[in-house]
């Protein structure tokens, strides 16, 4: 915790928020994904030691902030979500596109997303068309969502049968979830959570998450056993790891 009786800082300082925490042992810097700088102090400490916590990191401050505008900046300058906005997909690259009046399936009138894939001589590649109903007012994010996390589950639900017999590990029910801050979890009895979003990521990553979580119904914690485990059966693992961190913003606002 910043020294209380120092000097107030003379430079001007970042607008920020401060929040009290009766659970925090010390005064602590965040800047969320939206650009907010968060002081979180303990109970007791005096309101001064916000602004001096600041001060005593501004280069990290502003460097974290130039880091998020940054970010902003890209994913204001993609297209609106409907209007050819580029998801990869499991690893495919999709162009997310709203069916018109001359797509094929616009008398059907069920509101539903369809996907089309097609190959060239760099791969596969992918359409998401998404049929807004006859009345045309369903919500597209909402459509595109709710096919994602059908995929997810599929997908993972194939990882996880795949990497589960090498593991020697029995894995019980399979949860799909929309988390802000884990990307998985494990249960002690077996059941696994994951979040949706990692169909969107490289598929070495959503493979590493799938055998951290396997991981766990093996050795609990995350001792020297536990990371062995992990790095013996996803070698990309902390690669992996780094691409998670480095694009979270950018898959938590997929369908903003």
């Amino acid at each position: 915790m910043p020294d209380p009786s120092a000097p107030p800082p003379t430079t001007e300082l970042p607008p920020h928020t401060v929040r009290r925490s009766p659970r925090a042992s010390r005064a602590r810097l965040t800047v969320t994904r939206d650009g907010e700088l968060v002081v979180v102090l303990p109970r007791r400490a005096p309101e001064r030691a916000a602004a001096l916590l600041i001060a005593e990191h501004l280069d990290w401050v502003q460097t974290q902030l130039g880091r998020v505008a940054a970010m902003r900046r890209r994913l204001d300058a993609r297209p609106a979500l409907v209007a050819g906005r580029r998801l990869d997909v499991n690893g495919i690259p999709h162009v997310v596109r709203l069916a018109g009046p001359d797509d094929p399936g616009m008398g059907a009138g069920r509101a539903r997303v369809e996907r089309h894939l097609t190959s060239d001589a760099d791969g596969l590649i992918g359409e998401l068309l998404i049929h807004a109903g006859r009345a045309g007012t369903a919500d597209p994010a909402a459509l595109l969502e709710g096919w994602l996390r059908a995929e997810a589950r599929r997908v993972l639900a194939d990882r996880i049968a795949a990497r589960a017999p090498a593991m020697a590990v029995a894995p019980g029910r399979i949860t799909i979830r929309a988390q802000t801050s884990r990307w998985g979890s494990a249960s002690r009895d077996g059941s696994l959570s994951f979040n949706w979003r990692l169909l969107l990521a490289p598929p070495f990553a959503l493979d590493a998450v799938v055998v951290h979580e396997l991981a766990h119904l093996a050795v609990r914690g995350h001792g020297p056993a536990f990371w062995a485990m992990v790095r013996r059966h996803a070698p990309r693992t902390d690669e992996a790891r780094a691409w998670l961190r480095a694009h979270h913003a950018e898959l938590m606002a997929a369908l903003d």
